[in-house]
């Protein structure tokens, strides 16, 4: 049975289709207002000169850790004054709380009637038909990544120990300090996430004042649109006067209090943790969908963090070893496809799944489907945030519940 409270509206300019998109088919969030503010925040902010102050922040000096709060700064800088130059937006939402009693769980749903369908690489043909589709196919068109460069307007600077990675403002989006957490050389958004990957994503996640979401959308039923590497960070709480926590939170840590009652955390069956213990790979088989998930330690390495995601790689897919298509090998080292059938073929993949990233876990849920009837979903949905594009297929969330949708998509025990 579905429960259903009343709305907010947030009040939000003009949305329009992304390009760029990092934000397409999955979920949308609203922050709480701010805890922490600075003289970065305020309006003036937005009449700096965009290239030269995006120039300065990506300057910052590789392999030293940036102060959480400076960074926060930064990205509220850079989203005050895309929105004040126009060159990015935000949609008009409407949210409300939905609560799944077979989960225990809240999910926040949000229709943004403004949008249209996400820009889509070409679809995968059938091996039957590639050739013969390929010989009266007409050229193919340009290509052009967004990503390479991303607008100077919306760059906030470099992350990761290394410098390897950008962190830029969303272009188009349902949320407030959206993050796109990019690599700086191109890669498929095919490749499993490296340790790097996720240590970039998880600064960004740090210097939210109440936490965040990471997430990254891989395979061709993920939800994913963009075939440049990246993962995207948003704020949290998913809805204002919620706490701030992903809803699936709750289930993450009965399954970290299961695995401690059966006596597997801590090293063994005497341990009197009352949790899982860091790093412990989980099985959430409360869920009618197969999720794993593990407990991040403080301060977790990009070797812990990469180990951890690999592990729950091979729950998810045993035996399984990424391998660059053969489009993506003929790429040179760090060069990005130029038209838009290798475009799609880079990021192909062989395998389906979205990632979670949180300050407390990591979390992998292989995929099957990208939509569920009318409804398409990437990681967020997984989190418990749904974002629908009408008033019709929010009746439909609410008609089939979120817990049934999420099996469709998800793959059975």
């Amino acid at each position: 049975m579905l429960q259903c409270c009343t709305r907010r509206t947030a009040q939000n300019p003009r949305f329009q289709v992304a390009a760029s998109s990092a934000w397409t088919s999955g979920a949308a969030l609203r922050p709480a207002p701010l805890q922490r503010r600075t003289t970065a925040t305020a309006p003036m902010a937005a009449a700096a000169p965009p290239k030269a102050a995006a120039a300065a922040a990506t300057a910052a000096e590789p392999g030293r850790a940036r102060d959480p709060a400076a960074l926060w700064d930064e990205i509220v800088s850079v989203y005050n004054r895309g929105q004040a130059l126009g060159v990015s937006s935000i949609a008009e939402t409407k949210p409300e709380l939905c609560r799944d009693d077979s989960l225990g769980v809240d999910f926040v749903l949000r229709v943004a009637t403004a949008l249209r369908a996400k820009p889509q690489l070409p679809p995968q043909a059938p091996e039957q038909d590639k050739a013969a589709a390929a010989a009266a196919q007409p050229a193919a068109r340009p290509w052009r990544n967004p990503f390479m460069p991303p607008e100077p307007e919306l760059t906030v600077c470099k992350v990761g120990a290394a410098g390897t990675h950008t962190a830029v403002l969303n272009k188009f989006n349902v949320v407030e300090h959206h993050v796109v957490v990019i690599t700086n050389k191109f890669r498929s958004q095919a490749e499993p996430l490296s340790g790097e990957d996720l240590a970039a994503a998880l600064e960004v996640l740090e210097a939210m004042p109440q936490g965040g979401v990471a997430f990254y959308n891989c395979g061709p039923e993920s939800g994913r649109s963009q075939p440049h590497k990246h993962l995207q960070v948003v704020p949290l709480p998913f809805m204002e006067g919620q706490p701030p926590q992903a809803p699936v939170h709750v289930l993450v840590e009965a399954a970290m209090a299961a695995a401690a009652a059966a006596g597997t955390a801590g090293g063994g069956g005497g341990s009197s943790t009352s949790t899982a213990a860091p790093l412990q790979p989980l099985q959430l088989r409360q869920l009618p969908y197969q999720c794993f998930a593990t407990p991040l330690p403080d301060s977790p390495t990009p070797e812990q963090l990469g180990a951890a995601c690999d592990a729950l790689l091979q729950l998810a897919f045993p035996g399984y070893s990424y391998s660059p298509t053969p489009a993506m090998a003929s790429l040179p080292a760090g060069a990005s496809p130029t038209d838009t059938v290798t475009a799609a073929a880079v990021a192909a993949g062989s395998v389906s799944y979205n990632v979670l990233v949180t300050r407390q876990w990591l979390m992998l849920v292989p995929r099957r489907a990208e939509c569920c009837g009318p409804l398409a979903l990437n990681s967020l949905a997984f989190a418990g945030t749904i974002l629908v594009r009408s008033e019709e297929v929010l009746g439909f969330v609410r008609e089939k519940g979120p817990a049934a949708i999420l099996a469709e998509i998800g793959v059975p025990w």
